[in-house]
């Protein structure tokens, strides 16, 4: 038609050029009409409302997903835990790890980006998302970038006042990137002397884990830059039965909850230089074939003193099997009270800071299951939760 188009133009011309009568014989176009009909008139630009969430719930749930076939591309899904339906999500970065306000206000993310999307000039940021209309509000660039890995809950956490974020770094020196969060700057960077990942333990603290099952616990001032640096001694044996590196820890009571491979718990308290309690079995008789195991396996909810641990059947160093069954224990009793079968088996669950909570389970083929935490009945099901959903948050963990 375009190629119509053009013959008809250039023959016209070609008229008009061989003979000045032809263009008397042209006849004139319809006339324009002076306005459009009122039925047919349009505004010039179209309102794009926002909408604004309320405060976050305890009960909404936000899934980090990396998007690993497509890694530059990532997401947060956010979903009221009773019924699944969506709340909201918002774009990240290259393997990005969140963070969630104490006060419910913000999150963030810690993310890469490329000046040419997958390629070009790298850039590691703290990104500020407001809760609410889940519009970024500030970033914060890191200079000496941060650990790219398959994102970890902890590796990057806040202090106890919510002040600092501190992001874990291997250039190939292993350190935490300080963000002052309130003034959204850089400070610096702590040297954790070979040691991995942040466990706040104060408002100028923070502990992390070294490869022969010790604490390094660490203060550092206004500026990010350390005064103390303290080593504790080995919990665990790293050679032989290896803690996960997620931990169940509940940050407002300054609780933790490390489990081994061969499911030896290590209760902590982060308080100061990390305190570890006397270990505790999770199996016991008859229970010998079951062992922990998945990515974010393990959740605490401080105020029924309760902790939620994925198992599996499987043999000595299955620990990244993904749970058939969710075990629940008392942790003052050390007793087992429920053990709740998995219609999915899932690798990462979390669980509700509420008065009524829900466990939530994560499958690796994107199923997000609900489970009532009291009386473990389920009770939602959502697929098709992205493409790689990864780990769980809730505000007041």
């Amino acid at each position: 038609m375009r190629l119509r188009a053009l013959g008809v133009v250039a023959g016209l011309c070609g008229a008009c050029l061989g003979s000045g009568s032809v263009s008397a014989q042209v006849q004139p176009a319809t006339p324009i009409p002076p306005q459009m009909p009122p039925a047919a008139a349009q505004p010039t630009q179209e309102d794009h409302p926002t909408l604004v969430l309320p405060e976050p719930s305890p009960r909404w749930i936000y899934v980090l997903e990396p998007v690993f076939p497509y890694l530059v591309a990532s997401k947060m899904w956010i979903f009221d835990g009773d019924d699944l339906s969506v709340k909201g999500m918002v774009s990240g970065g290259y393997t990005p790890n969140a963070v969630m306000s104490h006060d419910k206000s913000r999150f963030w993310l810690a993310e890469t980006y490329w000046s040419r999307g997958s390629r070009g000039v790298r850039t590691d940021v703290v990104t500020a998302f407001d809760s609410k209309t889940l519009d970024p509000v500030g970033e914060v660039v890191l200079p000496n970038g941060r650990l790219l890995v398959v994102p970890k809950k902890h590796n990057a956490t806040l202090t106890s006042d919510g002040r600092y974020l501190l992001s874990f770094n291997m250039d190939p020196a292993f350190s935490l990137s300080v963000v002052d969060v309130t003034a959204m700057k850089y400070l610096g960077e702590l040297d954790t002397q070979g040691c991995s990942l942040a466990f706040p333990t104060g408002d100028r603290s923070v502990a992390s884990l070294c490869p022969d099952g010790r604490f390094v616990h660490l203060t550092f001032d206004e500026t990010g830059r350390v005064v103390t640096s303290e080593l504790g001694q080995p919990f665990f044996d790293s050679e032989n039965d290896p803690v996960f590196e997620h931990a169940a820890v509940h940050r407002p009571s300054k609780q933790a909850f490390f489990i081994s491979y061969e499911g030896w718990v290590y209760p902590v308290r982060l308080d100061g230089m990390p305190k570890v309690a006397e270990r505790w079995k999770l199996q016991g008789p008859g229970d010998e074939e079951w062992r922990p195991g998945g990515w974010q396996l393990a959740a605490f909810h401080a105020a029924s003193n309760r902790l939620f641990v994925a198992m599996h059947k499987g043999g000595k160093w299955t620990h990244k099997q993904a749970g058939d069954e969710v075990w629940v224990y008392d942790v003052t009793s050390r007793q087992r009270l429920h053990r709740i079968p998995l219609p999915h088996h899932s690798a990462t669950i979390t669980v509700s800071q509420d008065d009524k909570p829900l466990l939530f389970a994560l499958t690796e083929t994107a199923i997000l299951q609900v489970f009532d935490a009291v009386t473990y009945q389920p009770k939602a099901e959502r697929s098709n939760i992205g493409i790689t959903p990864w780990l769980l948050y809730t505000f007041g963990e």
